[in-house]
């Protein structure tokens, strides 16, 4: 029976477009045992066992893996290639606490440099976090570099340097490394006249009305909207759905009375430490009446207060006295003036920066 608060099999496999994370199957042994026995691995991974064959790693998926995976405190799982669901390496969570989690994992040999390491760790955050958890760690000998490398890739910062016991059972020197967490958001939220939602395939038209617009455009990084822009706006938009997600983003549209008004992005910077930046843009239309300062509140109270954010930043285009006045109305501190920091559709343009600490909520 799983514990409340720890990993959460059910959220199992977790996809994207580079890996696939699954819960390892009997008919991994062969591939699993082949890739225990690359020199590589054996150096690096600091298994359990000195050797594994084919029925070693059936027993131990009976006997070991299903059970830690059911009860929640141990998951060892497969990556696999996101085309054909192969077995391409293996993925571990395991000293799981309500809190936090350890990762560790290893690529067959006939896999390496294609990617799949890293999503899979990113993949395993979001397992992670879906399953509440606010912390994970993993920890390397300090010359792996390619290993420091992804995990700092993947949002994980150096915490630390001492003597650990590995999994092997081996005391070595280790380095160590965290990412935090944010927690999943209750989507879609409701505000006294609005609906923040994500995004659906049929908002393609009213958000191409906005955005098509060269008074919303103006003080945009991008040009007006296209039809075509709008299909790969609106694809770009579907895929961030949550902090704790892989993508690393959320995207909600503003909904008035079933009427279309705008988005509102939310995207991690800092996935280590949880700071992110928050953007907006509204139908001048439905301009005056609070909505968008509605929207926007309601946007950094689930960040600062549901998934836990430390900051989040707005920038804008200095010139944007719209966008700096609802800034300040929603609590958010202007910090900077940064003059003509940034070349923008042929002209030097200037940004104000404003932020928000969870300590100001």
């Amino acid at each position: 029976m799983r514990v409340e608060g720890m990993l959460d099999p059910d959220l199992l496999p977790l996809a994207s477009d580079r890996a696939r994370l699954r819960p390892m199957r009997a008919e991994d042994a062969a591939d699993y045992a082949e890739g225990t026995a690359d020199a590589a691995v054996r150096a690096r991974a600091h298994l359990p066992e000195t050797q594994y064959t084919p029925a070693s790693v059936r027993a131990m998926i009976a006997e070991s893996v299903e059970p830690g995976l059911a009860r929640g405190d141990l998951a060892v799982l497969t990556i696999a290639d996101p085309a054909t669901d192969a077995f391409a390496g293996s993925l571990v969570l395991f000293d799981v606490t309500a809190a936090e989690a350890e990762v560790g994992f290893w690529m067959h040999p006939d896999h390496r440099g294609r990617g799949l390491a890293r999503a899979a760790v990113e993949l395993a955050a979001e397992l992670a976090a879906g399953s509440g958890l606010r912390r994970l760690r993993a920890r390397t000998v300090p010359d792996n570099t390619a290993s420091q490398a992804l995990l700092t890739g993947a949002g994980f910062a150096v915490e630390g340097r001492g003597a650990g016991t590995a999994p092997s059972g081996e005391e070595v020197e280790l380095l160590t490394l965290v990412r935090e967490l944010p927690h999943p958001m209750d989507l879609p939220v409701d505000t006294d006249r609005l609906r923040l939602r994500l995004h659906r395939e049929q908002d393609r038209e009213a958000l191409l009305a906005i955005y098509s617009r060269p008074d919303v455009a103006r003080h945009l990084l991008e040009e007006p909207w296209t039809p075509e822009d709008s299909r790969r706006r609106i694809e770009e938009r579907l895929a961030r759905t949550g902090l704790h997600t892989g993508e690393g983003a959320l995207a909600l549209v503003i909904e008035h009375e079933g009427r279309v008004l705008g988005d509102v992005a939310l995207w991690l910077t800092d996935r280590a430490h949880l700071v992110a930046e928050i953007g907006w843009v509204l139908d001048p239309a439905a301009g005056g009446q609070g909505l968008a300062t509605e929207a926007v509140r309601a946007v950094l109270d689930l960040a600062l207060r549901e998934s836990g954010l430390h900051r989040v930043a707005a920038r804008m285009d200095a010139r944007n006295t719209a966008s700096a006045r609802l800034a300040e109305r929603v609590g958010m501190r202007r910090e900077a003036h940064l003059r003509e920091d940034w070349w923008s559709k042929g002209e030097w343009t200037s940004t104000l920066e404003f932020g928000m600490l969870a300590s100001d909520r």
